[in-house]
């Protein structure tokens, strides 16, 4: 006597619903992406912070109270500090650089750093600044 079965059980698996759920889950990721992305120019440190980051950036600039730019103690002038950055750190859109202003500086030399740095030459900046007294 041959018993056979009506309801066989097909051992294959259908991948289309899953593809259709990661390209679902990859555009979602993807608008939600462009959505957090700020429009600031600048992602400054405010004065007397209470954080103890500690920054990675490979290059500083300093504005000193007499108006000289430096780039890592070596005096340029503010027409220089584009191609001075560019010789340090490339064309790596990740590089990070510190900005150190003199207290006494008039925002616009900042302001013109800033420009230098962050805008054209895409440059991530980070404000220094001294630890709050007790």
């Amino acid at each position: 006597m041959n018993i056979r079965s009506r309801n066989k059980i097909n051992p294959s698996f259908n991948m289309s619903s899953m593809t259709d759920l990661v390209f679902l889950l990859l555009i979602f990721f993807m608008i939600l992406s462009t959505l957090i992305k700020t429009n600031s120019i600048l992602n400054l440190s405010l004065p007397s912070s209470t954080s103890k980051e500690k920054s990675k950036a490979r290059v500083r600039v300093n504005i000193d109270a007499n108006h000289q730019f430096y780039v890592d103690r070596t005096p340029v002038s503010p027409d220089m500090l584009g191609p001075a950055l560019r010789q340090k750190l490339g064309d790596n859109p990740e590089a990070k650089v510190e900005v150190a202003v003199d207290e006494n500086v008039p925002h616009k030399f900042f302001v013109q750093a800033a420009d230098i740095i962050s805008v054209q030459n895409g440059y991530k900046m980070m404000l220094v600044t001294k630890a709050p007294s007790p």
